[in-house]
């Protein structure tokens, strides 16, 4: 996944830095992108670079006139170095960001963090963001059964009792006198037997011997799903805060008022403390938290 990493300059000169910088850190010329604040379509040259027209607008109206604004498409795995290049030149330009190019993540967010002393410009906006686990379903076969009704022959034997018929005729020698129910020997008269033999005929019936159902058992089990998920987090730290605290700690300052050393704690500052926001901005946090370890809060 890619992320676009921007980052918003004060001057083309330390924007063409930024650039160099990352082409010699291995970033592709092809994905990097420098727009200029003098461009009069600068929020439509954003919106075709891949940002949502919101992101095009609020980044456009933030470059000056003589600025410049610097977008790299950053793998997931170089996103975080990306963002460190830039932050170098932070002394000169707003913080590095970077928002998703998917439609996953519905924002950006912000790589600056409170605990470097930066300031941002204001109004400025730091997001929150974790992921959050969202679990789907899908079906997966694991196997199956065919059952199919196969046709076979086998020979079979069956015993059958049949019966035959065979006429014989007998002629018996007999000598007797022709009596009276011997009328009609003399009459002719003729007899007929038929002979009937059995024979095996085979007929063929279908009967259903056995059943095979076919279904399935369907049960459900839990199952835990572990992973691991992100979250951005924000810190907040109030500039100048812990070098009040030195100061009330410090012996040199001892009994004194804060009109008494505000000269040599702004030299001080000045002098120890680059990159973490200018004096005046720092001042005020500075007095608080001076007063307050003092206890005069």
């Amino acid at each position: 996944m890619a992320n676009n990493v921007i980052g918003v300059f004060d001057s083309v000169s330390v924007a063409d830095q930024v650039i160099n910088d990352l082409t010699s850190s291995g970033f592709s010329s092809g994905t990097i992108h420098r727009h200029e604040g003098s461009s009069s379509d600068l929020a439509g040259e954003l919106q075709r670079a891949g940002l949502s027209a919101s992101e095009a607008g609020e980044y456009a109206g933030s470059v000056t006139q003589q600025g410049a604004l610097v977008v790299v498409e950053a793998e997931e795995a170089r996103t975080d170095e990306a963002v460190a290049i830039m932050n170098r030149y932070y002394s000169d330009a707003q913080p590095a960001d970077y928002g998703d190019t998917t439609a996953e993540y519905a924002a950006g967010y912000d790589t600056q963090a409170a605990t470097t002393g930066t300031t941002a410009a204001d109004g400025a906006t730091l997001d929150v963001v974790e992921e959050r686990l969202q679990i789907g379903k899908r079906e997966v076969q694991r196997g199956g059964v065919r059952v199919r009704r196969v046709v076979s022959e086998r020979a079979v034997e069956e015993q059958v009792t049949l019966r035959d018929e065979t006429i014989h005729v007998d002629r018996h020698a007999v000598d007797r006198v022709v009596g009276s129910g011997d009328a009609d020997v003399f009459t002719e008269k003729t007899i007929e037997l038929t002979e009937t033999d059995e024979e095996a005929v085979v007929a063929k019936e279908a009967r259903i011997v056995e059943e095979v159902v076919v279904g399935k058992d369907v049960q459900e089990r839990t199952e835990t799903v572990r992973d691991t998920v992100r979250r951005a987090d924000v810190e907040i730290e109030q500039i100048g805060a812990s070098y009040g605290e030195s100061l009330a700690s410090d012996a040199r300052y001892t009994g004194r008022e804060w009109t008494e050393i505000e000269a040599d704690a702004r030299t001080d500052w000045e002098r120890n403390n680059q990159g973490q926001g200018t004096w005046d901005e720092a001042k005020d946090s500075v007095r608080s938290s001076w007063e307050r370890v003092r206890g005069k809060r």
